[in-house]
C-alpha cells in the first residue's frame, strides 16, 4: 500500500475517533460574513453523528479501493476526485450559509460526474451524463430557491407570498438529488462507476444529500400539504424500485434499486413528520448498504467483472466469512431482529400503520416493505445458490475478510447502542418477549428446510430418472392397468356422490324437510 494512501486513511480514522469522542456540543464557526458571501459552519448532534458514519465508511472505502482498483493506471486521479467528493460532502453536512451550501452542492455533483466517468467507456459516459444532467436540474431548483429567499427579504414583498413556491422548489431539489420518483432513473445508471464509488456515493453521501437538505429546512417543509406530498412520492419510489429490483438482472443495479427503495422509505418517514427518526434510519442504512456494496464488489472482482446474475456460479467456495457478512447485511436490509434495521424500521412501521387510514397507500407500503425480502433473497440466491457454471476466479485475501467487519459490527450494534442511550426505549426488553418465540420458530423452519433440501437434492435425480420414468412407461403400456385404474376412480367418485347424497338427505330430514318437496322446489327454480 502506498504511504500517502495509508496516511489519508489514518487521518480519516483519527477524524472518526475524534468525532466519536466529542458528540455532545453545539458549535458555530463564522469565518466570513459579507452579504451573500459568507462562510458559516454549524456543528451539532445530527451533523456530528452523520460525519462519524461518513468517516467510518470513507475509511473502509479508501482501503477497499486499493484492493479493487489494484494496478489501475488512473488510480491517483481516482483518489483525488474521491477525496474532493468526500470533502464536499463534509462541507454540505456542516454548512450553515447559502454560499457554502451552493458551493459544496455543486462540487458534489461535479465530482460524482467524474467518478461515474472513471472507466471511460460507452456505458459509463451514458451513466455520467444522465447523473450530471439530472443533478444539474436539481442545482437549478436550488439556485432559484435561494434566489427567491434572498429576494423575499426586501421589505416591499411579503415572505408568505414566496414560502409555498420556495418549499416546492426545495422539495424538487431534494427529489432530484435523492433520486425520488420522477427523477429516479440516474441512480441505476450510475452503477457503471467502480464498486468502491458505488459503496460510498450511492449509500451514504450523494443520495442522502437531498434528505439532509430537507432535514435542515424542516421548519419550512413540514407543513401539512407538503409532507403529504413527500409521503406519496416516497411511497411511489419505494413501490416501483422494489418491483424493478425483482426483475433486474445486473446485480449491482439490484443493490442500487434497493438503495432507492430505502431512500423512499426515509422519505415516507419524513412525510410522517418524523425528521429525526428518518435521519436515524439514514445512518443505519449508510452502514449496512456500504458494507453490502463491498461484498458485491468482492464477488464481482472474483468473477472477472461479471455483473449479470445469470452467469454467477460456484460462489459457495468463497470464504465463509464473506458469505456471513453478506447475510448479516441482508438481514439488516430486511430489518430482521437484533440488527440496526429492526430498530428504525419497526418504529416507522408502527407509527405509519397506527396513524394512517388510506387503504391504498397502506397496502402499497406493506407490499413495498415485503418486497425487500424478495429482492434480498433473489440477491442471495443468484450469488450463492446457483451451480450451473464453473467459471470463477478465487482471489484470496485475509485483509478483505476483515475490512468490512467494522461496518458489520456497527450495523448490528450501533443503532441498538444509540437506541438505549438516545431514544430512551429499552427495546431489548420489549423485543425479547415478542421475538424470542419467533426466533425459535424461524430456526425450526430453517432447519426443516435445510433437511428437506438435502433430501431432495439426493433423491430428485434417482426418483425422476429411475423410478418415475420407468414405472410411467410400464403402466402406460399396460392397458389393463389403465382400465382398472379408471374403473377404480369411477367407483370412488360414485361412492363419494352416493355418500354425499345420503348425508344431505339425512340432514334435510333432520330439519323436517321432505326430499320430494325439495326436488320440486329445485325444479321450479331451474325452470
Amino acid at each position: 500500500m502506498n504511504i500517502s494512501i495509508f496516511l489519508i486513511g489514518f487521518v480519516f480514522f483519527l477524524g472518526g475517533v475524534s468525532v466519536w469522542l466529542l458528540p455532545t456540543f453545539k458549535l458555530g464557526i463564522y469565518l466570513l460574513e459579507w452579504d451573500f458571501l459568507s462562510l458559516k459552519f454549524n456543528f451539532y448532534f445530527n451533523s456530528i453523528l452523520f460525519s462519524f458514519i461518513l468517516f467510518l465508511v470513507t475509511f473502509s472505502v479508501l482501503i477497499f479501493s486499493t484492493y479493487y482498483l489494484n494496478s489501475e493506471l488512473n488510480f491517483n486521479y481516482y483518489y483525488f476526485v474521491l477525496l474532493i467528493f468526500v470533502g464536499s460532502t463534509f462541507s454540505l453536512n456542516f454548512s450553515n450559509s447559502i454560499f457554502t451550501m451552493l458551493l459544496s452542492w455543486d462540487l458534489l455533483g461535479i465530482s460524482s460526474f467524474f467518478l461515474v466517468l472513471f472507466y471511460n467507456n460507452w456505458d459509463s459516459c451514458s451513466g455520467a451524463m444522465n447523473t450530471a444532467l439530472t443533478n444539474r436540474l436539481g442545482d437549478y431548483f436550488m439556485f432559484v430557491f435561494f434566489g427567491l429567499s434572498v429576494f423575499s427579504g426586501y421589505y416591499f414583498l411579503s415572505f408568505s407570498m414566496f414560502s409555498s413556491y420556495m418549499s416546492l422548489l426545495l422539495l424538487l431539489t431534494a427529489f432530484t438529488k435523492s433520486a425520488q420518483f420522477p427523477f429516479s432513473s440516474w441512480l441505476p445508471k450510475a452503477m457503471s462507476a467502480p464498486t468502491p464509488v458505488s459503496s460510498l456515493v450511492h449509500s451514504s453521501t450523494l443520495v442522502t444529500a437531498g434528505l439532509i437538505l430537507l432535514m435542515n429546512f424542516n421548519n419550512l417543509v413540514l407543513q401539512k400539504n407538503f409532507i403529504s406530498f413527500v409521503l406519496i412520492i416516497g411511497l411511489f419510489t419505494m413501490f416501483f424500485s422494489s418491483l424493478a429490483s425483482l426483475v433486474e438482472e445486473d446485480l449491482k443495479k439490484v443493490v442500487a434499486l434497493s438503495t432507492l427503495s430505502q431512500m423512499g422509505f426515509s422519505m415516507v418517514t419524513l412525510g410522517l413528520g418524523l425528521s429525526f427518526i428518518s435521519f436515524i434510519h439514514l445512518v443505519s442504512h449508510a452502514l449496512f448498504k456500504s458494507c453490502l456494496f463491498m461484498q458485491v464488489g468482492y464477488i464481482i472482482h472474483c468473477s472477472f467483472g461479471q455483473q449479470d446474475g445469470r452467469n454467477y456460479s460456484n460462489n459457495g467456495n468463497l470464504p465463509n466469512f464473506i458469505q456471513l457478512q453478506m447475510l448479516v447485511t441482508l438481514f439488516c436490509l430486511c430489518g430482521l431482529i437484533f440488527s440496526s434495521g429492526a430498530v428504525s424500521k419497526d418504529f416507522i412501521l408502527e407509527l405509519f400503520f397506527s396513524n394512517n387510514y388510506m387503504l391504498f397507500f397502506s397496502l402499497m407500503f406493506f407490499v413495498s416493505v415485503f418486497l425487500t425480502f424478495g429482492y434480498s433473497f433473489r440477491l442471495w440466491k443468484s450469488f450463492f445458490l446457483s451451480f450451473n457454471k464453473v467459471m470463477n476466479h478465487y482471489s484470496s485475501t485475509v485483509f478483505m475478510n476483515f475490512l468490512s467487519l467494522a461496518l458489520v459490527i456497527f450495523s448490528i450494534g450501533f443503532l441498538w447502542w444509540l437506541n438505549f442511550n438516545l431514544l430512551n426505549v429499552p427495546s431489548l426488553f420489549l423485543y425479547v418477549d415478542f421475538f424470542g418465540p419467533l426466533v425459535f420458530l424461524f430456526m425450526m423452519i430453517f432447519l426443516s428446510f435445510m433437511v428437506l433440501k438435502m433430501l431432495f437434492k439426493e433423491l430428485t435425480y434417482k426418483f425422476l430418472v429411475d423410478y418415475l420414468a420407468k414405472n410411467s412407461i410400464y403402466k402406460m403400456k399396460n392397458l389393463k392397468f389403465m382400465d382398472l385404474f379408471l374403473n377404480n376412480i369411477n367407483s370412488k367418485g360414485y361412492t363419494l356422490f352416493l355418500s354425499a347424497g345420503i348425508f344431505k338427505n339425512y340432514y334435510m330430514k333432520s330439519l323436517n324437510f321432505n326430499s320430494v318437496v325439495i326436488l320440486i322446489f329445485i325444479f321450479f327454480m331451474v325452470c
